[in-house]
């Protein structure tokens, strides 16, 4: 018996051969697609997306330029994938601290996660928010992730506080976490990266926003 064929679980003329070429090549492929998509996230962060060429991206993958328009239709086909992938990942929306006993300073703390979040994926995001307002797939997939992660997390972490009596019964949570998720994004990325604003001066807008949330949220 072929040891490497029996390590994958095919053994010759049990048949399967034909099933463990094609399985080899699925692994093949998934691996190259990786690559392309780790190395299209660096190129575009650090040229843009119209400065970015598809040779070298390929080159920095080490894989055949021609294998982008075969599995993504191109350049703009990666860039989606590529945020697809990473904006999902990267998005912050449940990597936070766990829940504080007081509301005012979750919040807080929830914001100033978003900053530094913001800033980490500073680069990226300003391609991606660049092409989503040419590119309407792109704009869809940052909505996407914004109503499918990071604001069913925000109000998971609400609905706790409200089931604790903390948050008046009728409070419109679905409302409230999606402006604070817009909100977080505008204090993360445009005040933060796009506008310089410094950082004692952002402080003091999350500690008023997050007191005049959690004051507003307050059963009377």
């Amino acid at each position: 018996m072929d040891a490497s064929n029996d390590a994958d679980g095919c053994c010759p003329g049990n048949g399967t051969e034909g099933a463990c070429e094609g399985g080899a090549r699925k692994r093949d492929r998934a691996a190259t697609e990786s690559a392309l998509l780790d190395a299209a996230k660096v190129v575009f962060a650090e040229r843009g997306f119209d400065a970015a060429t598809t040779r070298e991206i390929a080159g920095r993958a080490g894989v055949n330029e021609q294998l982008i328009q075969r599995y993504f239709s191109g350049k703009s086909g990666l860039l989606l994938a590529v945020v697809e992938r990473y904006w999902r990942e990267e998005a912050g929306g449940c990597d936070l601290p766990p829940p504080d006993d007081d509301l005012e300073t979750d919040l807080g703390r929830f914001l100033h996660a978003q900053l530094k979040h913001s800033w980490k994926c500073r680069d990226f995001t300003r391609v991606v928010l660049a092409r989503a307002l040419v590119d309407q797939a792109v704009a869809d997939e940052m909505a996407r992730t914004l109503s499918e992660s990071r604001i069913p997390c925000l109000m998971k972490r609400l609905e706790g506080y409200r089931e604790r009596g903390a948050i008046a019964a009728d409070a419109d949570l679905a409302n409230v976490a999606a402006g604070i998720a817009t909100l977080s994004f505008g204090l993360g990325f445009l005040d933060q990266v796009v506008f310089g604003r410094d950082d004692a001066g952002i402080c003091a807008m999350v500690g008023t926003l997050a007191h005049t949330i959690a004051h507003g949220l307050t059963p009377r």
